[in-house]
């Protein structure tokens, strides 16, 4: 197997707030391999851990797969020869864009292939098996972690997603060629193969990304589609939608309630009322949520050797490290520590 990583210019800090969003390093790494063991090790660092079949023992396997790796999306590029790939848990929303060959996704009971104008939305938490079906297959591939996608659908709603989001299966790009998703990803994979583009300014990097989020959540059919199509989103008044902004922006700044009514222009009162009828949370409540995912974040991108669990917990105010990774696990179902140990392989 053969591997490549070309690093662009940027720092290590937390994601996810003006200023720094996106800055850490843009990451370009192109794998290429015929032995089914390096073919399976390197999908499984790409996309999950996986297994890998082919058709017959005297038939040939290809792999090329080139991946750029933003704050919050993960691109790849992949050429697959004739095989399956079986994955017992897939971690990732993943839409998978058809560019050559006949490629078959099924997931929870449901199959849809990718070919033509044909693409798949794949929701997490599921088995999937991919296969294969013709002698060179060709796929763009665009991975969101779960709380970056929910993250992105608050905004849109003006209050926290409760649950999961879960897509339709298939995604018709011949019904949809206008969609936003489409002109979003062709913006992002434009500028990531221009070495000057504005992925390249850190600030910019995870705006792209969370543009192409934005174009799924519009273009492609899911279990809160209509609230955000019915106007419901609007029934949170313009104050309170305006507070929900000012926590996404700045989260490790706040340090009372009263930071955020002031910068509303509420009483501390009114703006938990507010919360409370309109969010479902207390404002503080709400404020540790967004900082759990921004810790989440800086973890899955820290490189274990500079920092620590700890370090990382307090650069988002979480001084009680117990407390937080007693959240953190609630949550992500591991804890902090381990999701920073394998934050090379995410």
């Amino acid at each position: 197997m053969t591997t490549m990583n070309e690093p662009r210019e940027g720092r290590s800090s937390p994601a996810g707030q003006d200023g720094d969003e996106g800055s850490r390093s843009l990451l370009r790494r192109v794998l290429a391999s015929s032995d089914i063991t390096a073919v399976t090790h390197a999908m499984s660092d790409a996309y999950s851990d996986v297994t890998v079949r082919i058709p017959r023992a005297d038939r040939h396997l290809y792999m090329r797969l080139e991946t750029f790796s933003l704050p919050n999306v993960k691109l790849g590029n992949l050429t697959m020869s004739a095989s399956t790939v079986r994955s017992r848990n897939y971690p990732w929303y993943a839409i998978c864009l058809p560019a050559s060959g006949t490629i078959r996704i099924s997931s929870d009971g449901l199959s849809s292939v990718v070919s033509g104008d044909r693409g798949v939305v794949v929701s997490p938490g599921k088995p999937v098996e991919v296969e294969y079906l013709t002698e060179q297959c060709r796929m763009q591939t665009i991975l969101i972690d779960r709380p970056d996608l929910e993250t992105e659908l608050s905004a849109m709603l003006g209050r926290p997603v409760t649950a999961a989001p879960r897509f339709d299966a298939g995604l018709d790009l011949a019904r949809d060629g206008s969609s936003s998703l489409r002109r979003a990803v062709a913006l992002l994979t434009e500028d990531l193969v221009d070495a000057g583009g504005i992925a390249s300014v850190p600030v910019m990097a995870s705006r792209l990304g969370r543009l192409v989020i934005a174009g799924l959540l519009v273009s492609q059919p899911h279990n809160y589609s209509e609230l955000l199509t019915d106007g419901a989103a609007a029934v949170c008044p313009r104050t309170i939608r305006i507070a929900l902004g000012v926590i996404e922006e700045r989260p490790a700044e706040i340090e009372t309630v009263s930071d955020i009514a002031k910068a509303v222009g509420l009483s501390v009162r009114a703006l938990d009322e507010g919360f409370r009828r309109y969010v479902g949370l207390s404002p503080m409540a709400y404020l540790r949520q967004v900082r759990l995912a921004g810790a989440h974040h800086e973890l899955l991108s820290a490189d274990p050797d500079r920092t620590t669990a700890s370090a990382v917990a307090r650069n988002w105010n979480f001084w009680h490290y117990g407390r937080f990774a007693a959240a953190y696990f609630t949550k992500y179902g591991r804890t902090p520590a381990e999701t920073l140990r394998n934050s090379g392989d995410s």
